[in-house]
């Protein structure tokens, strides 16, 4: 593919092929912690009334998953789920695990399953997430063009839809 532009910014997501490729071809990584990668999990439920408490929301860590992945986190926000994990810890990819299989699993504890007790899963989603932070954002621009948005490694994390309560 040929870009006739004086500028292209790149903007694919956070494991963009084009992005990696740019980033290798023009040492963007030289001098910069690598990028981490986690996946962020989310479902909305419809809960009976009796069941949803206004306002309530708690955070997790650990089970199901063990002390090596650094991430597992997730929050119960009204009658919605939002599960992150690291799919790389201490640099090693956990390719065993199934980020949806151990949300799944997560939703069986006792503290957890009583949230979603009587009511039905209605819409579901994913999505990759930067996690390395400020040190792992490579050089951002080179001859033609620039890096921007998660190919370059910025996330806001509290903007991600479903995080906050309205």
């Amino acid at each position: 593919m040929e870009l006739r532009a004086r500028y292209t910014l790149f903007a694919e997501g956070c494991r963009g092929s084009l992005s990696k490729r740019l980033t290798a071809r023009f040492g963007l990584r030289e001098g910069h912690d690598p990028q981490t990668y986690a996946i962020g999990i989310k479902e909305l439920w419809e809960v009976p009334p009796e069941t949803h408490q206004a306002g309530l929301i708690e955070h997790t860590i650990g089970w199901p998953l063990d002390s090596h992945t650094y991430a597992a986190r997730s929050s119960i926000i009204s009658a919605a789920i939002w599960w992150r994990m690291a799919l790389w810890s201490a640099g090693l990819p956990q390719s065993w695990l199934s980020p949806f299989e151990e949300m799944q699993r997560f939703k069986t504890h006792p503290v957890v399953r009583r949230h979603f007790a009587g009511g039905r899963r209605i819409s579901y989603g994913a999505r990759a997430l930067n996690e390395g932070g400020l040190q792992s954002i490579p050089g951002l621009v080179f001859p033609g063009g620039a890096l921007i948005g998660d190919a370059a490694g910025f996330i806001n994390v509290p903007k991600i839809k479903g995080t906050i309560p309205r």
